[in-house]
């Protein structure tokens, strides 16, 4: 058994790879009579969109070169759909655009035209089927590019961890295939960690993750995957352990993960700016970051350090209390802690959980009192009877008429003055930025005392952070030539997403 064969075998003892994708069990039909890729018109959340009888043993040695050929072909288009799927959805759901989906029609004629060739992989007719299969696959790959320019990596975190139903592994390949073939940039590789850590671990609960594989393991299944994808070469020779840039890259990432480990309070954590290293050693490895080795020890050190985090947090809760972690912390670290663990990691949503799962967790224990049976007698009221001796009057009764009339007259007094309270009730004034440069992203605003607040429109999140914080700015400059100190940018739940002052500016993942 192909290393690549144990990598598809443990996915699915880890119900992580639906079965009719990829099989290794049956024997191989005629590729050249399979319908390779499925006509997919229904939901864009149905994933698997490779027919199974196309599949036809993926992971199994084909039985020439021209099947392995074919079986390539059939792969990489597969892996362009599940890509548009996946930008598709993003862009709809947290972008709140409508997608422009490339139309594959050419792609799937030329790969139907190359799948029939019979001749030689060394003859004219191949050559030319080949290559007119490729010149579309490279046209969907540009377009879907360009797109993907547009998205940031925390829309790409956001909508793989909460997509319903959830994402299949063949999606996340899919992803990590198109990210790591894209050039590099520091937003793709942000988005090739992201996938692959994903795709090699498993929530375990309470914002936990285990990771699938031993290290090693890990290694040898990137390698096997990075063969898999025909436009990927590995440089052999740079990969060897000791005294090379991969094995500096291989042990700064373990330094981090035991500075992690050994910490003892999350605020030494941010004391010593743990986050933001890490962020910037990330940055610093450009495309080292995709050697195999480095890799396979950034996923572990993603894991571990994002599982440390929340074991602090825990801990300084118990210690520290809740209020006082909220009110030091904030949203502040949100973004650069998820950014360093390759998972959306929220210090607010962890205190609530917390403080929930503590409620839950407290039974109620009710005092049950013995106390002996005896006899309770109630005493009549007295009864005066009237003069005439037709009717008994009950004096309580008589004072509680009273308190009735009197409470009746207090409401009444209160509903005819309610009017006049209420002008005494300080209302946020509005702000006028018509004809200002906010109007291209805030729908309206107020301010109260020297803070201007901004209700963002959608067209926000199609905004890169490097663009939130210049408009952040942009929006501080209105408020501060109105005699404004703080700018608060709200979302449509009227959760922060921006902040700026003269001494900060601060861009926060939506809630």
């Amino acid at each position: 058994m192909s290393v690549f064969e144990e990598l598809i075998d443990e996915l699915k003892e880890e119900n992580l790879l639906e079965e009719t994708v990829f099989t290794t069990n049956r024997s191989s039909a005629p590729v050249a009579q399979a319908e390779p890729v499925a006509d997919v018109s229904g939901s864009d959340d149905d994933f698997d969109i490779l027919d199974s009888e196309a599949a036809d043993d993926f992971v199994e040695k084909p039985a020439d070169e021209l099947e392995a050929y074919r079986r390539r072909a059939m792969d990489e288009v597969s892996s362009l759909q599940m890509v548009e799927h996946v930008l598709s959805g993003i862009e709809r759901e947290h972008m709140k655009m409508s997608p422009q989906a490339f139309d594959d029609l050419d792609v799937k004629k030329a790969l139907h035209k190359y799948l029939q060739v019979t001749s030689p992989i060394n003859s004219s007719e191949h050559a030319e089927a080949e290559q007119n299969l490729f010149r579309e696959t490279e046209k969907w790959f540009s377009a879907l590019s360009k797109r993907d320019a547009n998205i940031s990596v925390a829309n790409v975190r956001r909508f793989c961890e909460n997509s319903k139903p959830v994402l299949s592994s063949q999606a996340l390949m899919a992803l990590a295939r198109f990210y790591r073939n894209s050039p590099y940039s520091e937003a793709v590789r942000g988005k090739f960690d992201f996938v692959m850590t994903k795709l090699f671990s498993r929530e375990v609960g309470e914002e936990k993750r285990k990771l699938l594989f031993g290290r090693v393991e890990m290694l040898a299944h990137v390698k096997t995957l990075y063969s898999n994808w025909a436009s990927l070469s590995i440089d052999t020779d740079q990969d060897k352990d000791g005294g090379s840039p991969i094995a500096d890259a291989v042990a700064g990432f373990e330094g981090f993960v035991r500075e992690s480990e050994t910490a003892e309070s999350f605020d030494q954590l941010v004391s010593s700016d743990f986050f933001n290293r890490i962020r910037l050693f990330k940055e610093g490895a450009a495309e080292l970051f995709y050697e195999p080795a480095v890799i396979a020890s950034a996923m572990e050190c993603n894991v571990r350090i994002g599982n440390r985090f929340v074991e602090l947090v825990q801990n300084d809760r118990m210690t520290t209390g809740k209020d006082s972690i909220e009110e030091k912390y904030g949203y502040s670290y949100d973004t650069i802690i998820s950014g360093a663990a390759s998972k959306t990691l929220l210090l607010l949503d962890l205190l609530r959980e917390a403080r929930e799962a503590d409620e839950a967790a407290e039974t109620p224990k009710e005092a049950v009192r013995e106390t002996p049976a005896k006899t309770v007698s109630f005493e009549r009221a007295p009864v005066v009877e009237s003069r005439r001796g037709l009717v008994a009057v009950n004096k309580w009764l008589i004072v509680a008429t009273i308190l009735v009339l009197a409470l009746s007259a207090g409401v009444y007094f209160w509903s005819e003055n309610a009017s006049t309270a209420e002008d005494g009730v300080e209302v946020a004034p509005a702000v006028n930025i018509a004809g200002s440069e906010l109007t291209q992203h805030v729908r309206e605003a107020s301010t109260s005392s020297e803070t201007l607040y901004g209700v963002l429109q959608p067209t926000w999140d199609a905004l890169s952070e490097d663009e939130q914080k210049q408009f952040l700015a942009k929006a501080l400059n209105f408020a501060r030539a109105r005699g404004m100190k703080r700018v608060n940018l709200l979302n449509s739940r009227g959760r922060t997403v921006g902040y700026a002052s003269p001494d900060r500016l601060e861009v926060f993942a939506p809630q």
